[in-house]
């Protein structure tokens, strides 16, 4: 991740993959997956079967069109002081017209800190993680994952956003779902176990108190925990209504919490 703008009123961090690294892994596989389709369609002619080499040949192309797609995404975070928002956008440079993005105020960070994530190839990888107040959920901003990289970032927004940095996680908050779960999980059950019964318990509640948007924000967070793959949709669902209910309180601040909320778990973070 780069700073691209930073003063006293404004900080502009940009995240982008190489995208020379990205074309070269897919453009080395395209003519390898074309190989394979020409090969099965040779063999298919001469009375060989070659639809395993066809089928072969057009996953290898599709995944590779896809990464080239995927990977060449931009993510900027712009954090504005003058107008108390930070504005997270995500535009790919071959679809510039589908731009996601959500903007929300400043306050509702409550800190930062740095988690550590395994890699796919056993190495672990390192990313700021900001942390949204009231409820304490985490979410990671893009960087290149080094741990230097994400605590040289970390530090800057704590400092630019007068929030505390937590070198030491244990001393961050802990989100209001864990704590809900340690204290209610019952001996031999698993937490897994615990949010089926728990969105149980919140689909009654809802029935009853149809327009309370604690419940639709605490139903939305426990089916994303979940499974997020299953329940996504319906999570995103509650959580839209949640925001709309707190506005309709004028409760500004929780509204802007759910909306975040809303985009992380339509994003899928």
């Amino acid at each position: 991740m780069k700073i691209i703008e930073q003063n006293q009123h404004r900080l502009l961090l940009r995240f982008q993959k190489s995208l020379w690294g990205v074309l070269l892994f897919s453009i080395t596989l395209i003519p390898f997956g074309l190989f394979l389709c020409l090969l099965g369609l040779v063999l298919q002619r001469a009375d060989y079967p070659g639809i395993i080499a066809i089928v072969s040949g057009c996953i290898i192309v599709a995944i590779s069109l896809y990464t080239i797609i995927e990977d060449t995404e931009t993510t900027t975070y712009t954090f504005d002081k003058a107008k108390n928002s930070i504005l997270w956008e995500r535009q790919n440079r071959f679809k510039i017209l589908h731009t996601k993005s959500v903007r929300f105020p400043c306050h509702i960070i409550s800190g930062i800190e740095v988690e550590d994530v395994s890699g796919s190839e056993g190495g672990i990888a390192f990313y700021p993680r900001l942390i949204l107040a009231s409820i304490y959920w985490r979410f990671h901003l893009k960087s290149d994952g080094s741990y230097e990289s994400a605590v040289s970032i970390a530090k800057t927004i704590a400092q630019f956003l007068d929030i505390p940095y937590f070198a030491n996680k244990s001393e961050a908050p802990t989100s209001t779902l864990d704590i809900k779960i340690w204290e209610n999980l019952e001996v031999g059950q698993s937490s897994w176990q615990y949010l089926e019964n728990e969105v149980e318990l919140l689909r009654q509640k809802l029935d009853r108190h149809p327009n309370n948007p604690d419940i639709y924000q605490d139903l939305g967070i426990s089916l994303y925990y979940l499974n997020r793959w299953i329940h996504r949709k319906e999570a995103v669902t509650h959580l839209q209504q949640a925001e709309r209910l707190f506005e309709s309180r004028e409760d500004s601040d929780r509204a802007a919490i759910a909306r975040v909320m809303t985009a992380l778990v339509s994003w899928n973070y």
